[in-house]
């Protein structure tokens, strides 16, 4: 594979983690119970260090590094 395809296949899954990370945001929105959301939240801080809730920076700083990831992840799966 080229390094030309691979960098467009890891910029689309960088892309595609990007969403993934939108859905879970958006994921909170259907939770009904307190535990479950605390759960949740748990979970996003755990997966991306730095991510402390629902503010604008914090929000930024997660759509960054799930870009990041998706396209390590991508450039190592090669």
């Amino acid at each position: 594979m080229s390094t030309a395809t691979l960098t467009r296949h890891a910029t689309k899954a960088g892309a595609f983690f990007t969403v993934i990370f939108f859905v879970c945001l958006l994921w909170r929105l259907f939770l009904v119970d307190p535990a479950v959301q605390e759960f949740h939240m748990l979970a996003l801080r755990t997966v991306l260090p730095g991510f402390q809730g629902y503010t604008v920076l914090s929000i930024l700083w997660g759509t960054v590094l799930s870009f990041i990831y998706g396209f390590l992840a991508a450039q190592l799966c090669h």
